[in-house]
């Protein structure tokens, strides 16, 4: 057992404070940051740096987008049109990991995949309804999460 001196960190915590200062600086809110996954927030600040405007703006856009693009796969999964589920699936996928939320384009590549394979389709429609149940709870918390960020007041965010 290694003994430390009172004050003295961890080896990991040392790391990880080295890692945080190559890091690119932002002065986005805390509070802000918090709100989201970490891969987001990195996206963000690559793309939009410091601007919320901006963040809450992409951020708002892919709420929207992201429920007409659900109502439209679930229709398609429930038409059982394998090319309709494909594009439908294959927009989420697209706009998640623009965003950096590689959850929800996971689940809904999931769904892409499902489409994709071969098989009898009452099978496969079995796959892409867990999936589709499991999309609509990452994208629902994702929506939570930006409704209940503190955004600091902007002049023409849209909430």
């Amino acid at each position: 057992m290694v003994t430390r001196s009172q004050g003295e960190q961890s080896a990991p915590l040392v790391l990880i404070a080295r890692i945080a200062t190559m890091l690119p600086t932002s002065n986005v809110p805390p509070s802000v940051a918090a709100q989201f996954p970490p891969q987001v927030v990195a996206t963000l600040i690559e793309l939009f740096g410091n601007d919320l405007q901006q963040w809450r703006f992409i951020v708002d856009l892919f709420c929207e987008t992201a429920e007409q693009d659900l109502a439209n796969l679930e229709n398609a999964v429930h038409g059982g049109e394998d090319t309709q589920i494909v594009e439908a699936a294959h927009r989420i996928v697209g706009s998640a990991r623009m965003l950096g939320h590689q959850p929800i384009g996971d689940a809904a590549r999931r769904i892409e995949r499902a489409a994709q394979s071969i098989g009898p389709y009452l099978q496969r429609a079995e796959e892409m309804q867990s999936a589709l149940t499991d999309l609509c709870a990452v994208v629902d918390e994702f929506r939570q999460q930006a409704s209940d960020c503190p955004w600091p007041n902007a002049a023409g965010a849209v909430r």
